[in-house]
């Protein structure tokens, strides 16, 4: 019975330790694990970092980089079909036309990805600014600057 009582004190008095721990992990995000979600799943990297405003943009540029870039795949491949079929030079010019458009669409696409995967990944640093902000006090007394930190 002694003994029973000696393990419910210890689980009472680790108890707050323990539950301020998980608080603290939640609460903190990994900046590499946001990048690499935004890096290969558009916007999922915005979600993890609870910005779900811009999860839906980033979802939705890069859905219609992404849709662009098939239509105007699909187009050249047509034309090209059509120039090999007739060799009519017409058919090309409008072949390097959707090329360039779909080459175009790609470095677009390119850089909306390479820019949310850093906006995930500067997120999920800053996640917990808030919280840390507070907890920093810079006051100007008298001639001095004081500065003050609360753990």
């Amino acid at each position: 019975m002694k003994k029973v009582k000696i393990l419910f004190l210890i689980i009472l008095i680790s108890f707050p330790l323990i539950s301020q721990e998980i608080v603290y992990q939640e609460a903190v995000k990994k900046p590499l694990k946001a990048a690499a979600l935004s890096f290969f799943i558009p916007g999922s990297g915005q979600f993890y970092n609870e910005s779900y405003w811009k999860c839906a943009a980033v979802v939705a540029i890069e859905g219609s980089l992404i849709g662009l870039y098939t239509y105007h795949f699909i187009k050249e491949n047509d034309y090209y079909d059509k120039y090999e079929k007739t060799l009519d030079t017409k058919y090309y010019d409008k072949y390097t036309v959707y090329y360039n458009k779909r080459q175009n669409d790609l470095w677009w696409l390119g850089t909306a990805i390479f820019l949310s995967t850093l906006d995930a990944f500067v997120d999920a640093h800053l996640f917990d600014f808030e919280e840390n902000r507070e907890k920093i006090h810079l006051k100007f007394e008298d001639k001095k600057l004081i500065l003050s930190f609360r753990f």
